[in-house]
């Protein structure tokens, strides 16, 4: 399965069309609030996690009040037309520490997979049980890991993908 589709992401596909017919009589505070509500259980895998995230509301900044147009009408189709070739990614030289949850609803963990394997000097830290966030539901693991990456060893848990 190429992403973890699952009734939570389906449930959001669905409100998140429905607030986008919405959209017309609300404000942008109110859209920007509704939609970040709707998107937050997708980052986890655990339903008792999204809580955690519940300090990402905030004020909004016009940025993202601004970012459902912005995202439509010009990142997607900036990420969509990106035509990356393995000899892309052999140009990398820096080290690179791939951190991904292996039930990210967003992104599918094999993408994570992929860049750990076409990056010449990277390793994957696979977090198990974990969505888009995983620092949020396993913020000792990632957040270690990450550490001591920074200073310059691989993490433990950190593999060299061989193969998909």
């Amino acid at each position: 399965n190429p992403v973890n589709i699952d009734p939570v992401l389906t449930e959001f596909y669905a409100n998140t069309i429905k607030l986008q017919a919405e959209r017309h009589s609300m404000s942008p505070e109110e859209f920007f609030r509704k939609f970040w509500a709707l998107l937050r259980p997708i980052y986890v895998f655990n339903p008792a996690h999204v809580e955690r995230l519940l300090h990402w509301e905030g004020f909004p900044l016009q940025t993202e009040l601004d970012f459902m147009d912005y995202w439509v009408q010009v990142l997607m189709p900036s990420i969509q037309r990106l035509r990356f070739t393995p000899d892309d990614f052999a140009t990398v030289s820096a080290s690179v520490l791939v951190v991904h949850g292996t039930k990210d609803r967003s992104a599918p963990y094999r993408g994570g997979r992929e860049w750990a394997r076409l990056l010449p000097n990277a390793r994957l830290l696979s977090v198990d049980n974990t969505a888009h966030a995983p620092w949020i539901e396993d913020p000792g693991n990632v957040l270690g890991s990450i550490r001591i990456f920074l200073n310059g060893e691989w993490p433990d848990a950190a593999e060299q993908v061989e193969s998909l």
